[in-house]
C-alpha cells in the first residue's frame, strides 16, 4: 500500500513586489508545483492583490478560502481544487489578453498580464503624458526602473533614459530590449501600447527569489 500524500501549506511573502514578476507570478508559479488539496497563502501590500487572486481562481478553478486584512499586507489563502502541472504540461494551449489574469492600473497607464508556459506576457497602454517617474516611481521606490524590459510596440512611440546616459526611442513595429536602471515616458499625442514580456532568463531569477520566499509545512 502506497503511504497517503500528506498535503503542503504553503506560505510566499510576496511583500513589496509590485512590477512583473508580481505577487501573483508567484502564486502562479507555486500553483504549477501544488497538488489537489494543498494550500497556499500568499502575503502581499499590493493594493489590488485580493482582487487578482479572486479573478485568478475563478479562471484557474482553485478556491479563496480566507482573507485577512493585516495592518501593513493582505493575507490570501487559496485551496488547490484544479492541477496547475497539467495545464502547464498540456501540448498546445491559449489564452487571450481581453480576459488577463491581473491588470494593473497606474496613473495614466494600464498592464493585462497572462502567464501561459511558463512565461508572463503583459500588454501595456500608456496615456499620453505617462512619465515612470511620476507614475510609478511613488510606488516602487527606486530611483529608476529596475525590471528589464523586453517588448514589441503596437502603437504609438515612446523614449527610456538609461542611468547610463543611452538614450533610446522606439515607436511602431520597433522590438526592444531595455535593461534595468532606466526612466521611460510617452512621446506625442498617441497612446502607447507594446507587448512586454519576462524572458527565460528573468523566469530563472523569479524562481530563485520565490524559492527564497516560500516556506511549506503539513497543511493543517
Amino acid at each position: 500500500m502506497k503511504p497517503v500524500r500528506q498535503k503542503k501549506r504553503v506560505i510566499i511573502d510576496s511583500r513589496g513586489i509590485w512590477c512583473p514578476p508580481t505577487p501573483l507570478t508567484d502564486l502562479f508559479k507555486a500553483w504549477r508545483r501544488a497538488r489537489l488539496g494543498d494550500v497556499i497563502e500568499l502575503r502581499a501590500n499590493e493594493p489590488s492583490i485580493e482582487a487578482d487572486v479572486r479573478a485568478w481562481a475563478k479562471k484557474s478553478g482553485n478556491r479563496v478560502i480566507d482573507v485577512i486584512r493585516e495592518k501593513d499586507y493582505t493575507k490570501i489563502v487559496v485551496q488547490i481544487t484544479k492541477i496547475g502541472k497539467e495545464v502547464a504540461e498540456m501540448s498546445a494551449i491559449k489564452t487571450n489578453m481581453n480576459e488577463p489574469d491581473e491588470t494593473k492600473d497606474v496613473p495614466k497607464g494600464k498592464l493585462q498580464l497572462v502567464t501561459l508556459g511558463g512565461f508572463t506576457f503583459g500588454l501595456r497602454t500608456l496615456e499620453p503624458g505617462w512619465k515612470w517617474s511620476e507614475s510609478i516611481k511613488p510606488t516602487v521606490r527606486t530611483e529608476s526602473c529596475e525590471i528589464r524590459h523586453l517588448g514589441y510596440v503596437v502603437s504609438g512611440r515612446m523614449g527610456f533614459a538609461m542611468d547610463d546616459g543611452t538614450v533610446l526611442g522606439v515607436g511602431p513595429g520597433d522590438a526592444f530590449d531595455v535593461l534595468p536602471g532606466h526612466n521611460a515616458w510617452t512621446v506625442g499625442r498617441e497612446p502607447v501600447v507594446f507587448i512586454d514580456m519576462i524572458t527565460a532568463a528573468e523566469q530563472a531569477k523569479t524562481a530563485d527569489d520565490i524559492a527564497r520566499r516560500v516556506r511549506e509545512w503539513p497543511a493543517t
